[in-house]
């Protein structure tokens, strides 16, 4: 099976923690490398990102205090198989960056 490399998305976070970031297609797996968050605001964000899907006990990160300017690479190898989601927002909406990388295949 052959992968390919691709940026799943891209934008801010908003204020409800279960919007989703990226869906899975039906009929790959994908592999999500890298989670790239950047709090753009002068004062501190509570974020969250989950996966699969939006359920509690799926955190990568659970209200992690993200400081003024501060940027957060998260890299691991999170797996999602056909139409699992990655989930996340923040406390304020459109103050928290978001970019994730990763391979489908």
């Amino acid at each position: 099976m052959a992968f390919t490399q691709k940026r799943l998305a891209s934008g801010f976070l908003t204020a409800t923690l279960t919007t989703v970031l990226y869906t899975n297609p039906g009929s790959v797996t994908t592999i999500i490398k890298m989670i790239w968050l950047v709090n753009t605001d002068t004062v501190a964000q509570a974020v969250t990102i989950r996966a699969p899907g939006s359920t509690a006990g799926n955190e990568i990160l659970s209200a992690y205090s993200m400081q003024p300017g501060e940027v957060l690479p998260l890299v691991g190898h999170w797996i999602l198989n056909t139409t699992e989601t990655l989930t996340g927002g923040a406390a304020t909406g459109s103050k928290v960056a978001c970019m994730v990388t990763g391979v489908e295949g």
